[in-house]
């Protein structure tokens, strides 16, 4: 289980200049030695540093959802699934369909170097491209990197010559993004593009022989180490059966604290070329708390799990003294670790897992609790993170080690193999080989660190911690600001009006500029400007007919808020009058949007005479009582929205009383 900054240990001397020279697996099968690759150890081949000064890729989640723009970038691999943006390689203005020059803003982001199996939704900073605020205005093509993949047809079709048939992309996962440029929906000029993907969907399963897309950490090792931008080894470099058997342990289903189960270990990210065979490498065995062991020009694929013993050294296997270590040097303990991972629920950002601190190590070492800090940029299940960090943990405190010289023997061991040290005079346990070289006089010299199946124990009722929420930082952001959060129509009461009052809740922003409030007449389809950089929050606007209104905030960046709206309701539908006895029954279908009606009764049929009626039914029918035996009654009635809005008329009914 991988620290912070995991480890590269190799075992033998003279393994960095063999491995660093003419290749990895010739050089160490030549030099008759072996390395792991895992979080044991010392760094031996330190990590290469990230070729980009301006981007750190080693950090969980750094980077990997921003769009840059670089004369000369690196490719990014994309495993099970990540939110992902990437490398811009083309941009181009041009003008749109409303004649405006620059309207339209083209460019072409890579997200992986590499076919994927599926591009899902796309966000234009942090909103997705489905947001109403870029209705019309945005359009995404999608291309997984088929490895003959044509040319963008929208972009051949509307920048010939600058985008040709030449410009395929093969093998490149890519967007590519046509936006009009709107002030109210991207106030801040063309935003970061990202997407979330499903990654490389060529990854062989030997278990079935089927190739497609898994997110299983020992597969999708495998897939980089045979990958031609990865270590390009073949399929005979690798031992099959140790990468089935983990791939098998990465599947394993474990229970939840929230009562589902997950597998056991994934990888779900994003990584950048620029890191490095070795770090890339590093980061996936540290997803499944596993090794990758170099033996006889083979790779050897472990996921992390209790050893089964391979063999039992006994005295008769030594060939010298042993020496055994009962604890490690106090610099290299911990009591409890911190971890940051990426999680999905939180933007795909890096976030704290709950901490891990173990009362009785913390007794055992005076009572000062000792932290380690871990990274996990390919984890983005918390609960399998407070795994890999119980993991690292108790191996940590299973402080036995053996310096084992050993006789020929021992030439059937590999490292990581599992073993149980049974010697005289104490008693037998287990261990695994963490070292392993021949002796110049002859024999095999080990080094052996306890192991406890016990390691591996996983109770996600006791164990597993709840994942509280971090407290969030809140920055000022002039670029957003909220719509009023309602707005109310003054109801007229009378037949007719000359005027509508409208007033809307005021928004609460430093960034507040003023609002723009717009009418839509009766009979009108377009709405119309009333007026802009208002800064009360009320206004009479002359009109004669029922309106529709709609309010929106403006902020000091040109921002602006949704509208918020108050329509015209609609009609009282098939309205119909009927006498009953001391009165009149109305009766028809009330308006979904309205929340009252308003009743005008006359004596004729002449709306100028009437008069509303003290009742505002919310529900027909209604009943007007109170009449006499023959009285005759005309009516209309107007609908009222619960922002206290009023349709039209319906009407003219009539009826007797009997």
């Amino acid at each position: 289980m991988p620290a912070a900054v995991p480890i590269i240990a190799v075992v033998a001397a003279g393994a960095v200049s063999a491995a660093v020279g003419g290749g990895i697996i010739g050089a160490l099968a030549a030099a008759g030695t072996a390395i792991v690759v895992s979080a044991i150890g010392r760094s031996v081949l330190p990590a290469p540093k990230p070729k980009l000064a301006a981007l750190n890729f080693s950090a969980p989640g750094a980077g990997r959802t921003q769009s840059l723009r670089q004369p000369i970038t690196e490719h990014r691999i994309v495993l099970g699934r990540a939110k992902v943006s990437g490398p811009i390689v083309f941009l181009h203005s041009a003008t749109d369909d409303e004649g405006r020059a620059f309207g339209f803003f083209h460019m072409v982001v890579v997200l992986a170097a590499h076919r994927v199996r599926a591009i899902g939704t796309a966000y234009l900073g942090d909103k997705p491209e489905t947001d109403a605020s870029f209705a019309g205005l945005v359009r995404i093509d999608r291309h997984l990197g088929d490895p003959d993949q044509a040319a963008d047809a929208n972009l051949l079709a509307e920048i010939p010559g600058k985008w040709t048939a030449d410009h395929r992309g093969r093998g490149r996962a890519y967007l590519a993004v046509r936006l009009k440029l709107k002030n109210a929906a991207f106030p801040s000029g063309p935003p970061n593009v990202s997407a979330i993907v499903d990654g490389a969907d060529t990854i062989l399963d030997p278990r079935t022989g089927a190739t497609g897309w898994t997110d299983n950490a020992a597969l999708c090792l495998a897939w980089y180490l045979t990958a031609p931008f990865g270590w390009k080894a073949s399929w005979h470099d690798i031992d099959l059966p140790s990468l089935i058997a983990a791939a098998n342990v990465c599947d394993e289903l474990v229970g939840t604290r929230a009562g589902v189960h997950e597998r056991r270990y994934t990888v779900n990210g994003t990584l950048s070329l620029a890191e490095g065979k070795i770090e890339i490498t590093r980061k996936l065995v540290a997803a499944m708390a596993g090794v990758l062991v170099v033996s006889g020009g083979r790779f050897f694929i472990h996921a992390g799990a209790p050893a089964l013993p391979a063999a039992t050294l006994h005295g008769d296997d030594l060939r010298g003294d042993v020496t055994i270590a009962s604890a490690r040097p106090r610099r290299d303990l911990f009591n409890g670790v911190r971890a940051v991972h990426v999680d999905p629920a939180k933007n795909w950002q890096p976030t704290d897992a709950p901490p891990l601190l173990a009362s009785n190590y913390v007794a055992e070492d005076g009572g000062e609790a000792i932290y380690r800090d871990l990274e996990f940029p390919l984890t983005t299940s918390v609960s399998t993170v407070q795994r890999l960090m119980k993991i690292e943990l108790e191996r940590n405190r299973r402080q036995r080690s053996v310096a084992f010289p050993a006789k020929l023997s021992a030439l059937r061991l590999r490292l990581w193999d599992g073993v149980t040290v049974a010697l005289d005079r104490m008693p037998s346990f287990p261990a695994r080989v963490t070292g392993w070289s021949l002796a110049p006089e002859g024999g095999v010299d080990l080094a052996l660190a306890e192991e406890d199946p016990s390691v591996w124990d996983w109770n996600a009722s006791t164990d597993e911690r709840e994942a509280g929420d971090s407290p969030s930082v809140v920055l000022p952001n002039p670029g957003v600001i909220a719509a009023p959060a309602s707005i109310i129509v003054a109801t007229p009461q009378g037949v007719a009006f000359a005027a509508l009052g409208v007033s809307w809740a005021a928004v609460g922003s430093a960034y507040l500029a003023g609002y723009e409030l717009e009418t839509q007449p009766q009979g009108n389809v377009l709405w119309q400007g009333f007026a802009s950089g208002l800064t009360a929050t009320s206004a009479t606007v002359p009109t004669s007919v029922p309106t529709a209104f709609r309010v929106r905030a403006r902020s000091t960046s040109g921002a602006v808020s949704a509208w918020r709206t108050a329509g015209t309701p609609a009609l009282v539908a098939s309205p119909s009058a009927d006498g009953i006895a001391g009165g009149i029954r109305i009766d028809g279908g009330f308006p979904a949007d309205a929340v009252k009606l308003q009743v005008f009764e006359a004596a004729a049929a002449d709306l100028a005479a009437a008069t509303k009626l003290p009742d505002e039914p919310t529900a027909l029918p209604f009943d007007r009582t109170g009449l006499g035996t023959g009285d005759e009654r005309w009516y209309w009635l107007r609908s009222v929205s619960a922002e206290g809005n009023v349709s039209g008329f319906a009407g003219p009914i009539t009826a007797t009383a009997l």
